[in-house]
């Protein structure tokens, strides 16, 4: 089995910044035989590829995004969302990731399918600020967004908030981010995840069927007719779903 090897992807203006820092720590902590490589996205010229302008840059960054098994991206938040550079880079690197249809639909091309990211952003936002505002939410579903149209899996992201005038991370973002490094050094592939995606709705939907009877239990009258039984379990379920969407949503992303 050939050795992992991760790819830290820095999309921002100073790539010795606190972001960059964090990503070059995950690097570092990688442990042989796994090898990892930083690339700055501001030494690459991002301008889109067309039949009478080709782009050798773009052919550099889609080798190296091929040779790596985990990438690992560093984005800054800025004004709430991704910085410009990494924006770019998933503009112009669009069609080598994804296939149109002719419904205008952008699917996966089945190029970089056993990939796995990692995703590193910090924001000036305190700490409380961000866990209810959710600031870094935007950056982290950009990432998100462009990964999930490449068919690359996600593994974990990193968040370090309250970043105003700090001149480094802190020690317990940088241990975070070390412990990642080493894990990455050994991580398994999970080039499919439908069956625990299944897995998991279906225990979803049976706990809030049992939630939905318990509650039509302690109320009688909702169950005096068959209609009323069925028209109480279904406003009952519906509650309950979108309460449990709503946690989820609100729990997707690191942000602490």
């Amino acid at each position: 089995m050939a050795a992992m090897q991760v790819l830290g992807i820095y999309g921002g203006q100073d790539a010795n910044g606190l972001t960059a820092t964090v990503v070059r720590t995950i690097l570092g902590a990688v442990q042989a035989p796994a090898t990892s490589t930083f690339i700055d996205l501001n030494d690459y010229d991002l301008h889109p590829e067309t039949p009478n302008r080709p782009n050798p840059d773009l052919d550099k960054l889609a080798a190296q995004l091929q040779a790596a098994d985990i990438w690992v991206f560093g984005a800054p938040t800025y004004y709430t969302t991704i910085p410009g550079q990494l924006k770019q880079f998933f503009d112009v690197m669009r069609h080598r990731w994804t296939r149109m249809t002719k419904a205008g639909d952008s699917l996966p091309n089945g190029v970089f399918a056993d990939k796995h990211y990692v995703s590193v952003t910090s924001c000036f936002a305190p700490t409380w600020d961000n866990i209810f505002t959710g600031q870094t939410d935007l950056t982290l579903r950009a990432i998100d967004g462009a990964m999930t149209l490449a068919g690359v899996h996600k593994i974990t992201e990193l968040v370090c908030p309250n970043t105003w005038r700090q001149r480094t991370p802190t020690e317990r973002k940088l241990a975070r981010a070390r412990q990642i490094g080493a894990e990455l050094s050994h991580y398994q592939r999970k080039d499919d995840e439908t069956l625990k995606r299944y897995v998991l709705l279906f225990f979803m939907i049976a706990v809030m069927a049992l939630a939905t009877m318990g509650i039509q239990q302690l109320f009688s009258a909702l169950t005096a007719t068959f209609w009323l039984r069925y028209a109480s379990f279904v406003v009952i379920f519906f509650v309950l779903l979108a309460i449990i969407l709503h946690v989820m949503t609100f729990m997707r992303h690191k942000r602490a």
